[in-house]
């Protein structure tokens, strides 16, 4: 049986004799293995470790041959290769570490039982498997914070060691121990609170205020704070005669549990709920503003609690308004997580690993609400198996490696009624069913929109429901009546939008001026009107505001704008930007579908078409062959926006751009025989002729 070291300088005993690995890649190689034991390490993370410099270009045979030498000399120890990766089997009595920690946390549990005996001896035990600085032999960048982080690990250990001995009535064994840790850590307070009632128990009460004021000079003048409440309560109880009693001995944080409560009006969503409690270690809930993101992922979590028994931390990101400094985070983690405040790493990194550290062997549901991009979301993820992490999102979070997404969109129509029914009264929305609908069109379906229209329902039960809906369909003022205390539509929206690159802005407001519920691809290119097109669609998809929707027949893919994000838009549109840039936008818009309509109408009926004068097309002439190499599909995909387009065209004044819009496709109209839309076709035109005769 082989027994390993990393508590200290790297060791290796086998049949009670230490080995000696040749060369310093073979060690450094089984060191990375042994500090991630039963953990999966990935090859970028082991070539790091084994070439400082730039590594040879077979570094991966070479790293293959090195793991097979580290089998033949470790006789019986398990290396296998998973998924990009080598993990090294290793027993729990076999490894310094592990022992550590499995002892810490017997003593633990044995003094959360208050059982100080017990517990002290499993301390002690922990803590005999120190014999230095980990890995002192080796240079390794790649463990330091993570080295760091044991020395942590340590130090709390020994303070709950001495916290069960204290309880213990040990007092005058621990003096000489207790001294020498505060002359290495001078700025230790719960040490210096310890030591105090150590001497005021052995009568020795002047050298007790003497720690104290000895720690409360190195506190002022190496970093410029005084003692905290704990040393100050010793303090004052050394000063009035009393014992001054240590905190209770190291209690477990475990349960906990930081989940809001969830909404008691939660309603629908019954597909995602089933798809996210058999979620995958990390799953992403993105969608656009107000669609219910974080509710949904705090009722999943409440429905999980029993499958992650240790915990549920809630930590909010803060991603949409004003991102969170990582590193002021993973703080708060840490000392929710019981890490006193001395006890926290400075560096960030650090930091990181000492949460991840504290997640190990654990059952823990992480949920990051509101993160801002992936960046932020990666320090905050456990690094072992047996957690799950639930990120809600307004943008996608597409850098984030081996994640599952669930893009939430708008409510069904019967979940709708469902919300506005349990916010405003089950039996009046029921009573007036045709006006709740109508307000939940107007609404959009948007669990925001919907909770807000409810709210104010209910707080005015008078209120009859058709008034609200007549009062929501009048889009002019649609956005000022979804308002209500501190919940605003348009002001979730305005910090999606606010958070977009200044292009990326007039792109939305200029797809905002084409209201076809569904856009090709073609379209929204051609109202941006921009060379970096396909980058800015890119992002808004990324930040949820333009959604896409699937791809038609000519295989172009599909948009949409939530009505409420169009409003938005167009109302910023109208102030921002000139009236010759939006007709400027407009005009591309129109003339690509003529051109579009044109060639896909003169190859399916050659002939049937005069030659005629058309406006330039907009679109690479690439583009347009082959979204038209297939005229029905192009066609049958574009029929009913084009007859919505010929009404807006005429509304504009464009006649003649109409009745060539109307031409095209009357072709394949008649080809058909679809006789009403060609009449509703003329009706259109006719209707908007008549109506400039008149003026």
């Amino acid at each position: 049986m082989t027994k390993f070291g990393v508590l200290g300088p790297l060791t290796v005993e086998s049949r009670g004799e230490y080995l000696r690995l040749r060369g310093d890649r073979q060690r450094s190689l089984l060191a990375m293995l042994l500090f991630k034991a039963n953990q999966r390490v990935p090859v970028p993370q082991l070539v790091d470790a084994l070439w400082t410099d730039l590594p040879p270009k077979s570094y991966a045979s070479n790293l293959h041959t090195y793991v097979s030498r580290l089998r033949e000399r470790l006789d019986g120890a398990r290396i296998d290769h998973a998924q990009d990766g080598y993990r090294l089997q290793i027993e729990p009595g076999d490894l310094d570490l592990l022992v550590f920690r499995a002892e810490a946390e017997a003593g633990r549990h044995a003094a959360q039982a208050g059982e100080h005996a017990r517990a002290a001896k499993h301390f002690r035990r922990a803590l005999a498997q120190w014999r230095g600085q980990p890995l002192t032999d080796l240079h390794l960048p790649q463990l330091v914070s993570e080295a760091s982080l044991l020395e942590a690990e340590r130090l709390l250990v020994h303070e709950e060691c001495v916290d069960t001995e204290l309880a213990g009535g040990r007092h005058a064994e621990l003096v000489g121990e207790l001294r020498a840790i505060l002359v290495e850590h001078p700025l230790q307070e719960h040490t210096a609170a310890q030591l105090m009632t150590a001497l005021h128990r052995c009568g020795r009460q002047a050298e007790a205020l003497e720690v104290y004021r000895r720690t409360r000079t190195a506190l002022i003048e190496e970093v410029g704070v005084e003692p905290g409440a704990e040393l100050r309560r010793a303090h004052a109880a050394v000063l009035g005669g009393e014992d001054p009693a240590p905190r209770a001995a190291a209690r477990l944080p475990w349960p906990l549990c930081q989940l809001p409560p969830p909404l008691t009006d939660f309603s629908g969503r019954a597909a995602e709920l089933t798809a996210l409690t058999n979620a995958t270690p990390v799953t992403v809930i993105s969608g656009e503003p107000g669609a219910g993101k974080t509710a949904l992922a705090v009722q999943v979590a409440h429905r999980m609690s029993v499958a992650f028994p240790d915990g549920q931390l809630f930590i909010p990101l803060n991603g949409t308004a004003a991102p969170r400094d990582i590193g002021a985070v993973l703080t708060d983690l840490l000392r929710a997580l019981g890490v006193s405040g001395p006890m926290v790493p400075e560096d960030p990194y650090a930091r990181a690993a000492a949460y991840r550290g504290m997640l190990t062997g654990r059952r823990v549901l992480v949920v990051l609400d509101d993160a801002a991009d992936a960046a932020q979301t990666r320090p905050l993820l456990p690094g072992t198996p047996g957690c799950a992490v639930l990120v809600t999102s307004r943008r996608k979070l597409t850098g984030l490696e081996g994640a599952r997404r669930l893009q939430l969109g708008p409510l069904s129509d019967r979940d709708a009624q469902q919300l506005l029914g349990r916010i405003a009264g089950a039996e009046r929305v029921r009573d007036q069913a045709p006006a709740a609908e109508r307000i939940a069109a107007a609404c959009g379906n948007l669990p925001l929109a919907l909770r807000i229209a409810g709210t104010r329902l209910a707080i005015r039960p008078n209120l009859g429901l058709a008034a609200l809906a007549g009062r929501l369909e009048d889009k002019v003022r649609r956005l000022d009546e979804l308002t209500t205390s501190d919940l605003q539509v348009r002001g979730s929206i305005a910090l999606s939008y606010q958070a977009l690159s200044p292009r990326a802005q007039v792109a939305l407001r200029a797809i905002s001026r084409c209201r076809n519920a569904g856009q090709p691809a073609w379209a929204v290119t051609a109202l941006i009107n921009h060379p970096a097109a396909d980058g800015l669609i890119e992002e808004l998809v990324e930040s949820s505001l333009l959604q896409p929707i699937g791809v038609d027949r000519t295989g172009e893919p599909r948009f949409r704008l939530h009505d409420m994000v169009r409003l938005y838009a167009a109302e910023l549109g109208a102030t921002m930007d000139s009236g010759a840039d939006r007709i400027a936008s407009v005009r591309g818009l129109v003339d690509a579908a003529i051109g579009l309509a044109d060639a896909a109408a003169r190859k399916l009926s050659p002939g049937e078409l005069a030659p005629a004068e058309l406006p330039p097309q907009p679109l690479p002439a690439g583009l347009v062959a082959r979204l038209t190499a297939n005229p029905e599909a192009w066609f049958a995909a574009e029929r009913a926006n084009l007859m919505t387009a010929i009404g807006s065209v005429c509304a504009l004044g464009w006649h003649s751009e109409a009745a060539l819009l109307v031409d095209r496709l009357a072709v394949y109209l008649r080809l058909h025989e679809h006789h009403a839309d060609l009449r509703a076709c003329h009706d259109i035109l006719a209707s908007h002729a008549q109506a400039t005769r008149a003026s």
